[in-house]
């Protein structure tokens, strides 16, 4: 269990040390020294908006079977530019009851089940954003999604999820609320 969770957290440290390069690639360091400005805790100097979410089977809605384990985790990092409405997201799970069977983003708010806004993994037929879901019950997706106009305001008020599927549990395993970064 010790090593279980020593891997995970270095999954998640491995998923912040690529978030920050991919910022720094794609919008390199601030070229000059800004004056202080009123803080907005979610906002990265270069427009950028940094959100995570903690996936866990307590989330799920409705609630997962029995049987699933109850160390089935995930943690994901994205970033927002609003300039352009793009998330790149990165998605780290391991501990499920089985392979993921699809991943996506819901619409809706904590403790409430709602539609699919856009499919992350699963069959090519749905047009996931990152292909085929791991046939493991561990994994690791990225992908960007070009956000509707209309999900903008939502996605940034914490009111869009993200839940992982399996067989066990068709509606979803494990879920985590996209809220921004402390």
């Amino acid at each position: 269990m010790k090593k279980r969770t020593q891997r995970m957290g270095l999954v998640i440290a491995g998923l912040l040390i690529l978030v920050a390069a991919y910022g720094l690639s794609q919008y390199g360091p601030p070229t000059d020294p800004q004056p202080p400005q009123p803080p907005t805790p979610q906002q990265q100097g270069s427009g950028v908006i940094l959100l995570t979410a903690l996936l866990t089977v307590t989330q799920e809605v409705p609630p997962a079977a029995a049987a699933t384990p109850a160390t089935a985790r995930g943690a994901a990092v994205l970033l927002f530019d609003p300039a352009t409405s793009t998330l790149n997201f990165s998605l780290a799970y391991a501990g499920l009851s089985g392979a993921a069977t699809a991943a996506h983003f819901h619409n809706g708010a904590f403790g409430a089940a709602g539609p699919v806004a856009v499919w992350i993994c699963g069959p090519p037929a749905q047009n996931p954003l990152s292909g085929a879901c791991p046939a493991t019950p561990s994994g690791f997706l990225t992908g960007t999604w070009s956000v509707p106009a209309g999900l903008v305001p939502t996605l940034l008020a914490g009111g869009l999820y993200i839940n992982v599927h399996t067989a066990l549990n068709s509606p979803g395993e494990i879920r985590g609320q996209v809220v921004p970064a402390p």
